[in-house]
């Protein structure tokens, strides 16, 4: 495994109400310390576990908060948390044979937005998937910002982190595991997919969707039917 920003085993900063409750419930990471802008209302149930576990605690100024979120929209509350590790490629597919269901992995290419990768985290949390595949290079990583918007998903869905997202896709099909690509173009509908097999769903960045040498890789291309005028939803929608 490697650790969130693949250099180091510095910690990581968790902040936002839910994000940070949920850090404390899972414990699938050490919280290391907790900085709140007050101790009661909402805040009393993070407190109370802090001080349970004996996580140091510290009240701070909205403006101290500010700083060490890097972010104005912290909620309040900002944790130090041991880095979340990613899963190399194999380790994730080797995961799969564990499952008494069949897979459903999203692989995301390139994806910068880290609100849109935090918004996936949580739908692939609530949807039950396996997992989620980024590319090491021009992607966001696992920041804060991604932990916020996942409302404290990202303690429960592994992410791995491949070099090249088309061999990792050669992988999958070597495991009977099928690439579907989300795109305009799409010959089906989205419904049309048998998710009755293992299936890793691809979606493209922001921008310039699905590269070409990764799209080739996919075994079916699908779209979303779209009635109205727009041609396409923000990726964290579809």
């Amino acid at each position: 495994m490697a650790p969130h920003d693949g250099s180091d085993e510095s910690p990581a900063t968790v902040y936002g109400f839910h994000a940070v409750l949920e850090s404390l419930h899972s414990q699938s990471r050490p919280v290391q310390r907790i900085w709140i802008l007050r101790a009661d209302g909402r805040f009393f149930t993070i407190v109370a576990l802090a001080r349970e576990r004996g996580i140091p605690l510290a009240i701070e100024s909205r403006e101290r908060l500010d700083r060490l979120a890097g972010d104005r929209h912290h909620q309040g509350v900002v944790a130090q948390v041991a880095a979340k590790e990613y899963l190399e490629g194999e380790e994730l597919l080797d995961s799969l044979s564990l499952r008494p269901v069949p897979a459903l992995l999203v692989v995301l290419d390139q994806i910068q937005d880290p609100h849109n990768l935090g918004a996936i985290v949580r739908s692939v949390e609530a949807a039950g998937g396996d997992g989620i595949v980024i590319p090491k290079h021009r992607a966001v990583g696992l920041t804060g910002g991604v932990a916020k918007a996942s409302a404290g998903a990202l303690e429960h869905v592994s992410i791995a982190r491949v070099a090249n997202t088309g061999k990792f896709l050669e992988a999958c099909q070597q495991r009977e595991i099928r690439p579907v690509a989300l795109v305009p173009e799409g010959v089906e509908p989205y419904s049309e997919v048998d998710f009755t097999e293992p299936v890793a769903l691809v979606f493209g960045s922001e921008g310039e969707g699905i590269r070409p040498i990764v799209l080739k890789k996919c075994d079916q291309r699908v779209r979303i039917p779209m009635f109205g005028k727009m041609n396409s939803l923000n990726l964290s929608v579809a």
